[in-house]
């Protein structure tokens, strides 16, 4: 963390938005454009973030897709890790995926000026917003070819839609015009009666609430991720404020108003980027055309400065700025008198837990190629080989960069979950077959709960298999090996929907199927079925233990479950899980859709043979 920063050089292509992926740690995506946006054509440029040989981690270009006109925004589908969409100066919106070359895979023309704005909900995650210099905002989901929803914003430029990451049904919007709108979708747009009135006069969608932001234009927005109702402001006045517009009613239209909680002094030209970190509330960074960008406390006790990291990239052109948990933990380093940090509390600002400030659950808990270390610290039963807690050490595996979708380079919450409470499956009550109960573990990545059973219970033969991608394979052996359970667990390759036989041996089936967040694509769901129909023991008390975390969303989880009865299984129960407590709720379609408990919930599917005589057709 000493040595320079690591840089990534585009020659001839000026970069106006940057976006982690919401699946890869280590992913990045760059909106570009030749001669600064002004003319010519644009670039999608897809970086990973690779270990340096001594340092930080370096920058490395994987590919880049050319576009006929600069691109100024990129965001991530937030339903399909290998997707994104770009907003475009010719006003096109292009859908991509990573996987392919050259060409996008879809794309729509509606606005009449340069899309300047693209923003993906990561709770409806079927639908994202543009927003462009025509002063619309059109609402979209991938699989239609029109938008679904057309909202006269303003009457001039629209720098940026953005959803709340708390209401799936409000977004907000910036402008030319000085003023930040906030929009609840559930409102049915209208044109006021009267004569001389028309579409391109009379917003044809009021705003619940309309800020006057500043006296010139607004050129940035931002949520903060744990104030529901709080939002940052940036533009060409060079101050950032902080509103708190909880005054926001639904159902009410035409609102006027907004409390400015903050003010942040300092840029000394137009702000063209805010963005609250997703790792602490009061964090806020903004980008400038002082060339610097800024690291704020917004939220400063007694004799703690506001301005917290300034950097200077000189002769970069600075138009934006994003924050990862490598940016948090680069934050959270030691620092020497020589770095540009005003005199601060670095220890008593970034060292305290996140989960004991905020409750905070996070959905992945280690990147590939580190190491995770998980303890399970109960009382076990008299089955179990240790009788008072368990130490399982893994290295999270990587995986080639065609095999990047599989989703291998992180343990998730869910399988913690799953390895925290195996005694759930009730290993003890089979009967085993020459003296072991059979496990398999689909979708392993690490191997978590297939290693913790194989540790817990000497009568116990488990198979922890994934994808037959190299790197992933020696990764998971290595974790079997490194735990000492080689004896009672085996890595095993396997793709779903094939030909079982490398992993069902010598035996007619498994007695316990147990996969963590597997359920995240709906389209692999028929390859799971017939995997699952082709592993599970043909046995009255055999069962499929699966546990998704609720990021994955409702609808993918009830497309899962609404296909299972044809494969042949009927589910014995569903249950939402509190990740950290004791709470359970029978699963409900609908549910309450708020971020922070898709993070801090999981739902736990048991599912069984439907037919007591097995005649299943495989």
């Amino acid at each position: 963390m000493n040595g320079p920063p690591s840089v990534l050089q585009t020659p001839g292509f000026a970069h106006y938005a940057l976006a982690w992926s919401p699946f890869h740690t280590t992913r990045i995506a760059l909106a570009s454009a030749a001669n600064f946006g002004l003319v010519g054509n644009g670039r999608l440029h897809l970086v990973s973030l690779v270990p340096g040989p001594t340092g930080p981690p370096v920058l490395k270009l994987d590919k880049h897709y050319e576009s006929q006109d600069g691109l100024y925004d990129v965001a991530w589908s937030e339903i399909h890790e290998n997707q994104l969409v770009t907003a475009s100066g010719d006003g096109s919106i292009r859908l991509w995926d990573v996987m392919l070359n050259d060409l996008p895979i879809r794309a729509w023309q509606e606005h009449t000026r340069e899309v300047f704005s693209v923003d993906w909900s990561n709770i409806k995650k079927d639908t994202f917003a543009s927003s462009s210099w025509d002063g619309t905002v059109k609402l979209w989901t991938p699989d239609r070819p029109r938008s679904i929803t057309t909202l006269q914003a303003h009457q001039s430029c629209v720098y940026q839609a953005l959803f709340s990451p708390h209401q799936p049904d409000l977004l907000a919007t910036c402008s030319t015009d000085g003023t930040v709108k906030i929009f609840d979708l559930r409102s049915p747009a209208y044109v006021p009666p009267g004569p001389g009135t028309n579409n391109f006069t009379t917003p044809i969608s009021a705003a619940a609430l309309t800020i006057p932001a500043s006296p010139g234009e607004v050129l940035t927005i931002d949520w903060n991720k744990y104030r529901p109702f709080l939002l940052a402001s940036g533009g060409v006045d060079k101050v950032v404020n902080i509103w708190d517009c909880r005054m926001v009613k639904p159902g009410e239209l035409n609102q006027v108003g907004g409390a400015r909680e903050t003010q942040l002094f300092g840029h000394e030209y137009a702000v063209r980027k805010v963005q609250w970190s997703p790792h602490r509330a009061e964090v806020l960074a903004t980008a400038s055309y002082d060339m610097t960008c800024r690291v704020w406390n917004t939220a400063p006790g007694p004799g703690r400065a506001q301005l917290m990291y300034i950097h200077d990239p000189h002769t970069e052109f600075v138009v934006g700025c994003g924050w990862s948990l490598y940016e948090e933990e680069r934050l959270a380093q030691p620092r020497s008198m020589e770095d540009e940090w005003t005199e601060l509390d670095s220890a008593d600002i970034f060292f305290s837990s996140l989960e004991t400030l905020f409750d905070y659950q996070p959905i992945s808990l280690a990147s590939a190629g580190k190491v995770f270390t998980h303890e399970l610290k109960v009382q076990l039963s008299d089955s179990c080989a240790t009788p008072t807690y368990l130490k399982v050490t893994l290295r999270t595996p990587d995986t080639l960069a065609a095999n990047w979708s599989l989703h291998a380079s992180d343990i998730w919450a869910s399988s913690q979950y799953l390895a925290d409470h195996f005694d759930q499956l009730r290993l003890d009550t089979f009967e085993a077959t020459d003296g072991k109960v059979r496990v398999l573990e689909l979708g392993a990545a690490a191997g978590l709960p297939g290693i913790m059973i194989a540790k817990a219970y000497n009568n116990v033969s488990v198979v922890v298999s994934d994808y037959p991608d190299k790197l992933l394979i020696e990764t998971l052996a290595e974790n079997v090996a490194r735990n000492g359970v080689s004896g009672s667990c085996q890595a095993a390759p396997y793709a779903w929907g094939t030909e079982a036989s490398s992993i069902l041996g010598n035996g007619d089936g498994f007695d316990v199927v147990i996969a963590a967040d597997t359920l995240w694509n709906p389209s692999l769901h028929p390859l799971l079925l017939t995997s699952l129909r082709l592993t599970l023991k043909k046995s009255s008390s055999a069962r499929i233990h699966l546990v998704a975390g609720l990021h994955t969303g409702r609808y993918t989880i009830q497309s899962f479950l609404s296909a299972v009865q044809e494969a042949g299984f009927v589910v014995e129960s569903a249950i939402e899980k509190e990740v950290k407590g004791l709470q359970e709720k029978p699963w409900d379609v609908a549910g309450d859709e708020d971020d922070r408990e898709r993070r801090r919930w999981v739902v736990w599917i048991v599912l069984k043979w439907k037919s007591a005589s097995f005649k299943v057709l495989l």
